[in-house]
């Protein structure tokens, strides 16, 4: 017989999931079960050794993914974690949500073609990028911003549709969403005082500048669709200079 033990913790936090039933199974045997007490904790006794798997299940989760262990190993001290299945609450505020970045989008673009069209005469011919500072700033920041937008539009539609979205998550959607351009202009800039090659599938190389408003324009779009890789970017590169000027 072989002892497995652990404790079962909400996904990407160290909330600990109360009473889950942990049920194990095998080739050529019956399943054992066992129920998490008030800490999460579960002892599940095996009846033989070699190769079961694990999935766990509780009612306001969604099952776990099948975890393969050997019971010829020790298996004390599991961490298993559980995604919260999203409630009635949590799929009306994601669908409120969802539109306030719909309408506030929308709303945007037609504030971006006043300012261009309308307000600001930048050129006898129409419409243009702005290219001259500040204004350039301003172009670079309305892009990034565009660009966060886009991205948590499709993030969140897509919680939505698998139902994971939950209400807590609002707090970085929106953290994101006020930070993110800051951070494209940054790298904008940065990067405008360098030349870009960048290497296709084709091996093809092809030469960014950043210099040219379209490009400009493009490129910040394109890098605030992903915060993420965008703060290590910078962050990245601050540990770096800070480390060679120590």
């Amino acid at each position: 017989m072989s002892l497995v033990s652990g404790v079962i913790y909400r996904s990407n936090s160290k909330e600990r999931v109360s009473y889950a039933t942990v049920k194990a199974f095998a080739k050529d045997h019956h399943p054992v079960y066992a129920a998490a007490g008030e800490g999460g904790e579960f002892f599940l006794d095996l009846p033989d050794t070699g190769i079961w798997t694990l999935i766990v299940f509780e009612e306001e989760s969604l099952v776990s993914k099948p975890i393969e262990i050997n019971a010829d190993e020790d298996l004390r001290g599991l961490k298993i974690y559980l995604d919260r299945l999203a409630g009635t609450e949590d799929e009306k505020a994601g669908t409120r949500f969802f539109w306030v970045l719909v309408g506030v989008f929308i709303g945007l673009i037609g504030l971006y073609l006043l300012l261009h069209l309308m307000i600001i005469e930048t050129s006898s011919k129409g419409f243009e990028f702005w290219t001259a500072s500040p204004l350039r700033y301003l172009e670079i920041l309305f892009w990034g911003l565009f660009g966060i937008l886009v991205s948590k539009i499709i993030t969140v539609g897509w919680y939505l549709r698998k139902h994971r979205y939950y209400k807590e998550g609002k707090i970085m959607h929106l953290s994101q969403i006020f930070t993110t351009p800051i951070l494209v202009l940054v790298i904008v800039l940065l990067l405008s005082q360098v030349d870009l090659t960048f290497t296709l599938a084709d091996q093809n190389t092809v030469n960014l500048n950043l210099a040219e408003p379209a490009i400009m324009v493009a490129f910040a779009f394109i890098i605030g669709t992903v915060p993420w890789p965008l703060w290590n970017f910078i962050k990245n590169s601050a540990e770096q200079f800070i480390g060679k000027n120590e």
